[in-house]
């Protein structure tokens, strides 16, 4: 899709839809045990898949694309632990939306300046050129990470925090889910700040990068500091 459209589907409802609904069906979830273990198991399993298919992309959208699919594993997760906790899966839902549409627009403005490319091994060194799209990517590369005080902290943070809460065995295995799948997602995050705005430059002969017009980095700035103050 156009990366506007990107920005949407993936910031919006249309790929959270389910976290919604089972937090508004909470009422009929909450008299199955087996129900919520089947949609917490669904997004242990899920926040995971989308971080180690997330390591193999050089496509930068789709990196973006695969770190939705990890972070739709939190907010079922949060889901499935049940009665206090599906808050905090509709919190990453909120938040989520701020920090991945500040993402996939600046990936857009990326690919707007690089004449429509978006591999990632032919991107590097861009910050020098678009000062004000790298802050933005990093404002929400800061919030998706959980990095302290940015808003995917206060959200993620509590999802990790009520997985090991539950308890038991079952509470640490769901527990160290979150907590690798955390780590895993800093580790995919930053391999693709640094090849896209940091390292050396990978540019092609016709590419002459640039900072786009006002209309593309005003709601970029916008979405960018709701990125780190959102949560608050």
């Amino acid at each position: 899709a156009p990366t506007p459209g990107s920005a949407l589907i993936h910031a919006a409802t249309m790929v959270t839809a389910g976290v919604y609904l089972i937090a508004r069906s909470a009422p009929i979830f909450d008299t199955s045990q087996a129900a919520r273990t089947l949609v917490v198991i669904v997004g242990a399993v899920t926040l995971l898949y989308g971080c180690i298919c997330a390591f193999g992309q050089d496509d930068l959208k789709r990196v973006l694309a695969y770190s939705t699919v990890s972070q739709i594993g939190y907010m079922f997760l949060a889901a499935g632990l049940g009665n206090g906790v599906y808050a905090y899966g509709l919190d990453h839902l909120l938040s989520h939306g701020f920090f991945k549409a500040a993402l996939f627009l600046s990936a857009g403005a990326v690919m707007h300046a690089m004449n429509d490319r978006i591999d990632m091994r032919r991107f590097g060194g861009l910050w020098r050129v678009m000062p004000i799209t790298f802050g933005v990517f990093a404002c929400g590369y800061l919030a998706i990470i959980g990095f302290p005080g940015a808003t995917g902290f206060f959200t993620k943070d509590k999802i990790i925090e009520a997985a090991f809460d539950k308890g038991g065995t079952s509470g640490w295995i769901l527990g160290l889910c979150a907590l690798l799948g955390a780590g895993l997602t800093a580790f995919y995050m930053t391999r693709a700040l640094v090849m896209t705005f940091l390292g050396p430059k990978g540019w092609e002969p016709d590419v002459h990068p640039h900072e786009a017009k006002p209309i593309m980095t005003v709601p970029l700035i916008i979405l960018g500091f709701m990125s780190l103050v959102a949560g608050f």
